[in-house]
């Protein structure tokens, strides 16, 4: 019994010390599986890498994981050689659980230097699969993830990297090959220049893959200004999308001259484009006539949440292409970040009444609605019921991010709304509307619609307490028209009028900058003359602000906006950006850059200026026969320098004298840029009119347009100013994405 004593206190320390190594091992299996990946047994990946159909044999192909996250990487799974048949068999294993935050894109390259072409395939692949390597899945990937390759890695942020693999796929079958369903039919396909642009692209790298000497043709061509040339077809691609300035007309004329000599892909371009962006259009559907059943009629602007996903609002109830009243739109729109409409969408309810200008989304990433109340008198006069309910003109409505509304059937009232344009919330949450009828600005604490107070801006109306309907005298076009408004880093609102003339009879002095504190106090910035003594400011429109808060107006001087009173175009010819600086010093006017009627803008994550143009002016000069290449996009070196291409300073055009025109562009109001570095444009109007004083018949627009690629990509949604995906080198890790970046 003695002897039993100690063996036993030896057996429970043993076991004990078995139990501690469990739990040990137990520990570090659990840091190492989330500091790794883990993975399922091994796959197959099937393909063939050809050339207009044609198979491509002794190309090395790769099979590549991105890691995308906080600390993105990239790493090879599997590797093989085409055959004589161009095929090729990779067995891998997929990543199955991953670093938190962290997801995985596949990608494909086959090499055969100075040739690359690739395929972006997502995620593994459901089961066993095939996939096809050509020009056209090469240019898609190229173009989808432009802002993603660096060199031969595609590297970048977690929702812009997932985001892309789709938008890739709009223009190239990764399993097939062939054009995309979006790209190739209505309203894309034969009806826009997108496609053959697409196939003249494709050209190019088959002159390449055809002849290794038109590779360094290429890489010449598509050499960023002051920036090394590109090694890789990939990174030529990329670069002709992220650097549209550098398409000089030697370098496109040399790059179509590549396209034409090897026209494998048809239909393509019969002559050279002003760039070799691609603008892709989407109306909901396959379709592009005007009809009842169309989705939108006159989309306005565009919101997005942190994932990427879209949120447009509409002026007005689609109708046909005849002599029917325009009346106020009643919808609420949501996009997935390829522009496929999500299931369930539109949304209606919640006050919605012929939104204009203003969408946004607040810290909770509920939507927000400025209610405009866009709508023809004749409107009121159809027979159909649900159009004789008059536009409101004085509320805002709030949308749960799953569609449903929050507000009641008459929206959020409170705070004297009346005819509201822009709607922004800042990062506390607080909404500020432009009120374009009274010539003030609703600020609605913490989205707290029952403590909404209004805030007259001095030389307005609202200064009087002509704040509703009901007082005879507001009736009169408003003295200001606030439109726009921007967040700068403070937490300031800045509030742009849209008037531009001085009103000798009543003495009040027209488009201002109003800068407004939370607490009410307003700051006005007065409009400076320029060199011909008259005021910098005419007829603005938008207003953006970079990330370290200097603030750009685009000038369209053209549009005095319908509020209150009809639309008055006027004939002036110099439309501008105006730059507003951080620092306090003098505003500073800028041109070029194909500016016709500049609208809406947005800054990107190089904090470089876009500007979104309304069209050809003057505006009644437009018929059917006009030929629409002179409505585009514009593109302007912002306040930081640094950021701007070699040999550009502040305020310079980026963009050709012609802007970055195409087709599929009808006129544009509103804009914004993604997580992926897309552009989206709002086809608000119809290239053709009417431009009367009452717009008895339709002018909504009946799609929107995206530029896949072409922008620094920000953190969405836009909640004061933009901040890119760049972390200062200190706080990435010192130097972990070095060593995570390896290739085996």
């Amino acid at each position: 019994m003695r002897l039993r004593k100690p063996f036993s206190r030896v057996l429970f320390l043993w076991n004990l010390y078995l139990i501690m190594a469990a739990l040990t091992f137990v520990c570090l299996t659990s840091v190492i599986g989330n500091a790794e990946a883990r993975y399922f047994p091994k796959r197959t990946l099937n393909g063939v890498v050809e050339s207009n159909g044609e198979p491509l044999a002794g190309y090395k192909v790769d099979l590549y994981v991105s890691y995308v996250g906080d600390h993105p990487s990239w790493r090879k799974l599997g590797a093989d050689r085409t055959d004589d048949n161009g095929q090729f068999v990779i067995r891998f294993r997929s990543p199955n659980r991953l670093p938190h935050g962290h997801e995985s894109v596949l990608f494909v390259l086959a090499e055969d230097r100075p040739v690359m072409l690739a395929n972006a395939i997502g995620k593994a692949l459901s089961g066993d699969g095939g996939i096809v390597v050509n020009e056209r899945t090469t240019v898609a990937t190229g173009v989808a993830f432009a802002q993603f390759v660096k060199g031969r890695k595609i590297l970048g942020n977690r929702y812009g990297m997932i985001n892309a693999v789709r938008m890739a796929a709009n223009m190239a079958n990764p399993e097939t090959g062939e054009v995309g369903e979006v790209l190739s039919m209505t309203p894309n396909g034969t009806e826009t220049s997108t496609l053959p642009t697409f196939n003249s692209l494709g050209n190019i790298v088959a002159s390449c893959v055809a002849d290794s000497a038109n590779c360094n043709t290429l890489f010449e061509k598509a050499t960023p200004p002051g920036g090394s040339a590109p090694s890789t077809v990939l990174q030529a691609l990329a670069n002709m999308t992220k650097y549209p300035s550098n398409n000089t007309s030697n370098n496109i004329s040399d790059l179509f001259q590549l396209a034409d000599d090897n026209p494998v892909y048809t239909p393509a371009l019969a002559e050279a484009p002003t760039s070799w962006l691609l603008f892709i259009k989407f109306t909901g559907g396959f379709y592009s006539d005007y009809d009842y059943t169309n989705l939108m009629s006159g989309p306005g602007n565009v919101a997005f949440d942190e994932r990427g996903f879209a949120w447009i609002n509409d002026n007005y109830l689609p109708t046909p292409e005849l002599e029917v009243p325009s009346c106020a739109g009643l919808r609420l729109m949501k996009f997935y970040p390829w522009g496929e409409s999500f299931p369930g969408s539109p949304y209606f309810g919640g006050g919605l009444s012929g939104a204009g200008f203003g969408i946004t989304l607040d810290p909770q990433g509920d939507i927000w609605v400025g209610n405009f109340g866009f709508e023809a008198p004749a409107c009121t006069e159809l027979d159909d019921p649900e159009h004789k309910v008059p536009a409101t003109h004085n509320s805002v409505s709030l949308f749960r991010p799953d569609g449903s509304p929050i507000s009641g059937f008459d929206g959020f009232t409170k705070g004297k709304m009346w005819w509201p344009q822009g709607t922004v919330s800042d990062k506390k949450g607080n909404i500020w509307v432009a009120n374009c009828g009274n010539d003030t600005v609703t600020l609605i604490p913490r989205g707290k619609p029952w403590r909404a107070r209004n805030i007259p801006l001095p030389g307005g109306q609202g200064e009087a307490g002509n704040f509703t309907p009901s007082n005879p005298e507001i009736g009169d076009s408003p003295f200001l028209k606030p439109f726009a408004i921007a967040i700068d880093p403070k937490g300031l609102a800045w509030v742009k009028g849209n008037r531009a003339d001085w009103d000798g009879q009543k003495g009040h002095p027209a488009g201002l900058v109003y800068r407004i504190s939370p607490d009410g106090t307003v700051d006005t910035l007065p409009n400076p003359n320029g060199d011909d003594m008259e005021p910098i400011l005419k007829w603005p429109m938008g207003i953006a602000g970079d990330s370290k808060g200097n603030m750009w107006v685009s000038n369209s001087d053209a549009v005095n906006v319908p509020c209150v009173t009809p639309l008055a175009s006027q004939d002036g010819d110099g439309p501008s950006i105006v730059l507003y600086p951080s620092d306090g010093s003098s505003p500073s006017v800028y041109t070029g850059g194909g500016l016709t009627i500049p609208w809406g803008n947005a800054v990107d994550g190089n904090d470089t200026l876009w500007v979104f143009n309304f069209g050809r002016k003057p505006t009644d000069d437009v018929g059917e026969s006009t030929t629409w290449n002179d409505t585009g996009v514009s593109h302007f070196c912002g306040a930081d320098e640094r950021k701007c291409p070699a040999g550009l300073k502040r305020g310079d055009a980026i963009s050709p004298a012609t802007g970055y025109v195409s087709d599929a562009l009808d006129r544009v109001t509103g804009g914004g840029i993604d997580p992926s570095g897309n552009l989206w444009l709002m086809n608000n109007w119809k290239k053709t009119g009417p431009y009367g004083p009452v717009y008895d018949t339709n002018p909504g627009g009946n799609s929107f347009v995206i530029v896949p690629g072409a922008a620094k990509p920000i953190k969405t949604p836009l909640i004061g100013p933009p901040e890119s995906f760049d972390k200062p080198w200190h706080l990435k890790g010192h130097g972990r994405e070095d060593r995570d970046d390896r290739e085996d």
